[in-house]
C-alpha cells in the first residue's frame, strides 16, 4: 500500500499544505477569494485530469467513466462553483460549506493516504493532477472554519451527516449507471478502495459469507459508520468549544 515515494509526496504535500494555510491565514483571505482561487485549481485539474486520461479510439474521443466527478472530492468542484457563481441564500452557504469542511479535509486527507492512482512516482504525470488537487481539498477544508463564517454546532453536524448520506445512498445508481462502460467505484459504495483492507472488506469480523450480497451490505454499514464518526470527530472540538462557552454564560 504504502512506499518509499509515497511517504515522499506525502510530506510534500503535508509541508504545502501548511505553508499554503499560514500565507492564507496571515494575508487574512476572505472566504470568497479563497473560492475565486478553488475555482482556477478546479479548471486547472479538470483540464489535466481530461487531456491526460482521454482516449481516443476510432474517431471518438471518450474519457473513461471512473474519472467523472462523482467521488467525495470531485463533487466539491460543482459546489465550489456553486457557491462563487450562483448562491445568494446565506443558510444555503453556510450548510454547504459545513457539509465541504469535513468532506474537503477528510476525504482529501484520505484521498491522499489511500492513493488510487498508480504508480506513485515523480515519473507518472497524473499523480500531480491527483496530489496536487487533493492537498488543496484539505487546505479548503481547514481554511474554511478559519474564517470564521459557519458556525460548528449539533445541529450543522446532523445536515451534514445527512447530506452525506444522501449522495452516499446516490453513488450505488450512479455506479450502476456507468459499470457497463467501466467499472465505476464512486464514494468506493461497489466495493473497497483497495484490496486486503482490515476494515473495510466484505467480512464480519473475518467471517466471509456465503452471500456475498450480504457481505457488501455489511462492507456498507461499516462504511457509512466510519464515515459518520469521523465527521462527528471534525467536529468535536467546536462541539466542546460551544459546550463550555455555554457552560459558563449558565454559571
Amino acid at each position: 500500500m504504502f512506499t518509499t515515494m509515497h511517504f515522499v509526496i506525502l510530506g510534500i504535500c503535508f509541508v504545502g499544505a501548511t505553508v499554503i494555510l499560514y500565507f492564507l491565514k496571515k494575508k487574512q483571505v476572505k472566504l470568497e477569494k479563497m473560492m475565486t482561487i478553488m475555482v482556477i485549481v478546479t479548471v486547472f485539474s479538470e483540464l489535466g485530469k481530461v487531456l491526460a486520461r482521454i482516449d481516443v479510439v476510432d474517431g471518438k474521443a471518450l474519457l473513461a467513466s471512473e474519472f467523472l466527478p462523482f467521488h467525495l472530492c470531485s463533487i466539491q468542484l460543482f459546489l465550489i462553483w456553486y457557491l462563487k457563481f450562483f448562491c445568494k441564500n446565506k443558510k444555503i452557504q453556510e450548510t454547504l460549506l459545513a457539509f465541504m469542511y469535513p468532506t474537503c479535509f477528510l476525504g482529501g486527507l484520505m484521498a491522499l493516504i489511500i492513493a488510487t492512482v498508480d504508480p506513485v512516482s515523480f515519473a507518472n504525470p497524473d499523480i500531480y493532477e491527483y496530489f496536487g488537487y487533493h492537498m488543496m481539498m484539505v487546505v479548503l477544508g481547514l481554511y474554511i472554519p478559519l474564517t470564521k463564517q459557519v458556525e460548528f454546532n449539533f445541529k450543522t453536524l446532523v445536515k451534514t451527516g445527512a447530506l452525506l448520506l444522501i449522495v452516499f445512498f446516490f453513488s450505488i445508481y450512479l455506479n450502476s449507471m456507468f459499470t457497463h462502460l467501466t467499472p465505476t467505484n464512486f464514494f468506493f459504495s461497489a466495493f473497497p478502495p483497495l484490496d486486503g483492507l482490515p476494515y473495510l472488506n466484505f467480512t464480519f469480523f473475518g467471517y466471509v459469507f456465503a452471500d456475498e450480497k450480504i457481505g457488501w451490505i455489511f462492507y456498507i454499514l461499516k462504511l457509512m459508520f466510519l464515515g459518520l464518526v469521523l465527521v462527528t470527530l471534525s467536529y468535536l472540538p467546536f462541539l466542546l468549544k460551544k459546550s463550555v462557552k455555554d457552560s459558563a454564560l449558565t454559571a
